[in-house]
Formats: C-alpha cells, sequence, structure tokens
C-alpha cells in the first residue's frame, strides 16, 4: 500500500503486514508534514507543525527534518513514519511516549480528535449508504456493514419501513458493532422516532393478545365468578387511541427519567466519555427486543430480558466502558424501582 503526503506528494510504499491496524500519526521525510492516517480511511486529518518549529519560521520543518528524522513527537505506538519503515530501531533508543501523557490538555484535545475522527469515518458512511447505488436498486457497501445505524440515513435505500427493519437487525444481532459507531452529540429526534414506532407496535399487539385471551375466557367466564371479575380488570377501559396516547406519553417519560439516572450514574465513573445523547440513543435503541411481544405468552418476557442485555452492551460500547462501570450505571435503577417491583409483586400474590 502507498502512503502519500497530502503536502507535498511524496509516496512510500509499505508491505501489508507492517500497515497499521489503528490511527497513526505520520511525518513525511521531505517536507515533515505531520498527519493523522488510517489503513482503511486513507489521509484524515493536516496536524499543524511542533511548537518548536513554529518559533523558527514557516520553512524550519523543512530544514530541521533530515537532522532528526526519527524524533517525530510522542508518536502512538504502532505509528508509521514514511522513510523510517526499513530501518531497524536501536535498542538504545528511547520510546516514544503516548501523544498527550504529560498534559491533561492534550489528553482532551486527543480525545477529541478521536471523536472527530470518528464522526467524519460515521459521515462517509452515512453519505455511501444513501448514494447513487441506493437509488438504483443496487445494495451499497455500507448497507452491508452492522455498524451502520440505517435510521439515520432514512428515508434512503429503501425507505423508512427498509431503515427501521435494518436498525431493528442491528440491534438485536449485532448490538457491539451498532452501538460503538453512535454519534456522541447527535440530535435525540431520531432516536425518540424509534422509541415512539417500537412503543406504538407493542401498545397494538398486546391489546390485541389481551383481546384473544378475553374472547377465549368469556364462554368459561360465565360459570367462575372469579374469573368472570379477573376478565373485568383485564378489559380495556378506553378506546385504542386514547390507550396509545396514554401509555406512549407515559413510556416517553419513563425512557427520559431512566437515561437521566444512567447518565448521572456514568459521570461518577467515566465523566469525559459521557454524554446525555449518547445514553439516551442506546435507551431508545434498546426497546428493539420488545417487538417480541408478537410472540404470545412469553414474547414479552423475552423481549425485556433481551432489551436489558442490549442497553447494557450498548452503553459498554457507546461510552467504552468496562463491565463494572457499566453495571453500576444500573444501580440507580434498581435502588429507585426495586422497591417499587417488590411492592406490585407482593400485591399480586396477596
Amino acid at each position: 500500500m502507498n502512503i502519500e503526503c497530502p503536502q507535498c506528494g511524496f509516496s512510500r510504499r509499505l508491505p501489508e503486514d507492517r500497515l497499521p491496524g489503528e490511527v497513526v500519526i505520520a511525518t513525511c521525510p521531505q517536507c515533515a508534514c505531520r498527519f493523522r492516517f488510517s489503513v482503511r480511511d486513507g489521509v484524515l486529518t493536516v496536524l499543524p507543525p511542533r511548537g518548536e518549529d513554529r518559533a523558527h519560521g514557516a520553512d524550519a520543518p523543512a530544514r530541521s527534518a533530515p537532522a532528526t528524522p526519527m524524533t517525530d513527537a510522542e508518536l502512538p505506538p504502532g505509528a508509521v513514519i514514511p522513510g523510517r519503515d526499513e530501518e531497524a530501531p536501536s535498542s538504545d533508543a528511547p520510546q516514544p511516549a503516548r501523544e498527550g501523557a504529560h498534559s491533561p490538555k492534550a489528553q482532551a484535545e486527543e480525545e477529541e480528535d478521536i471523536r472527530e475522527t470518528a464522526r467524519r469515518a460515521y459521515a462517509r458512511e452515512a453519505a455511501r449508504f444513501s448514494g447513487p447505488d441506493a437509488e438504483a436498486g443496487a445494495t451499497p457497501a455500507a448497507a452491508q456493514r452492522w455498524d451502520v445505524n440505517p435510521w439515520d440515513a432514512a428515508p434512503a435505500n429503501g425507505g423508512w419501513l427498509q431503515a427501521f427493519y435494518q436498525t431493528v437487525l442491528r440491534v438485536m444481532f449485532a448490538a457491539p458493532r451498532f452501538f460503538a459507531g453512535l454519534r456522541p452529540h447527535a440530535r435525540q429526534v431520531r432516536p425518540l422516532g424509534f422509541y415512539l414506532v417500537i412503543c406504538v407496535i407493542q401498545t397494538v399487539v398486546e391489546r390485541f393478545w389481551g383481546s384473544m385471551i378475553i374472547s377465549a375466557l368469556t364462554p368459561s367466564a360465565a360459570t367462575d365468578p372469579q374469573l368472570e371479575r379477573l376478565l373485568e380488570l383485564l378489559a380495556p377501559k378506553s378506546d385504542l387511541a386514547l390507550s396509545l396516547l396514554l401509555r406512549c406519553g407515559l413510556l416517553v417519560l419513563q425512557l427520559y427519567v431512566f437515561a437521566a439516572l444512567m447518565f448521572l450514574a456514568y459521570r461518577l465513573v467515566a465523566r469525559e466519555r459521557t454524554s446525555f445523547s449518547l445514553v439516551f440513543q442506546v435507551m431508545a435503541y434498546s426497546s428493539a427486543p420488545a417487538l417480541l411481544c408478537v410472540v404470545p405468552a412469553l414474547g414479552s418476557l423475552a423481549g425485556m430480558i433481551w432489551g436489558l442485555a442490549c442497553l447494557a452492551v450498548g452503553c459498554r460500547a457507546a461510552l467504552r466502558l468496562n463491565w463494572p462501570q457499566t453495571l453500576f450505571g444500573f444501580v440507580p435503577l434498581i435502588l429507585v424501582f426495586g422497591p417499587l417491583l417488590l411492592q406490585a409483586m407482593t400485591a399480586v400474590q396477596g
């Protein structure tokens, strides 16, 4: 693979086994241009000259680069520098420190660079997802990637129904890759819309199955007073439109409350990586397994368990947490709603 300098056009060919597996910083041996590079996306950004180079004028990097070709400032592990790929490193040469290892400000800048790189990669994937091939009926490469969010690109590539279907599949069967691709500062309109669609489908399906059960047990209720009272409790007290309005409103309120509680918990263990937008998106998209309610009897229970698993995996992937940190985010939910759940179960048993 050829790595080409974006400033002077100098190129160097590297063998496949020496290509970096992540974003690295490379320095051109001719003009000392520093740029971020990845095998997948090529040149990402051109970095400004180092402070000491700017102090000696615009042409200082070109004069000083040949004299110090192996002292690029603070490269991350695995960095590739064209012109140095065939030289064996000296055994007593100092190991380069990670960028930002001694400065909190530099660490914050590096974190923002990583987020910006992820945002640009996401934008490129979304553009490919909604490109001309989609209008021609062909399946673009991005449509086959399970870490792309089709709901954000809708109605491209088949319309809203296809985007909804593909998003549900990615959440349920490729959760780590899907949630790792969420944008940190994305708007909440799209995930909220996805969540509302799930709520409407769940409400309609559960009402349908409830009506079927009541219709099947009504003949037996004529001779059983207790069963008759139970059916009266299960019978809907309002029409479908009002039920949809009330339940969707309560579920949306629940979504925001749960997201706020988890956001506050994660701010304690990973403040710099936590944003309310990410937590909200994970919670909204984790509702996809609720569609298992179409299966009678155990479908709703299976969907709830699957949804909790997707929520845990999604928080871990989106916020880049370990498992103890991930589970810590569920503590407020348990403390707030655990007693209410126990009280409800006691009332049912009594």
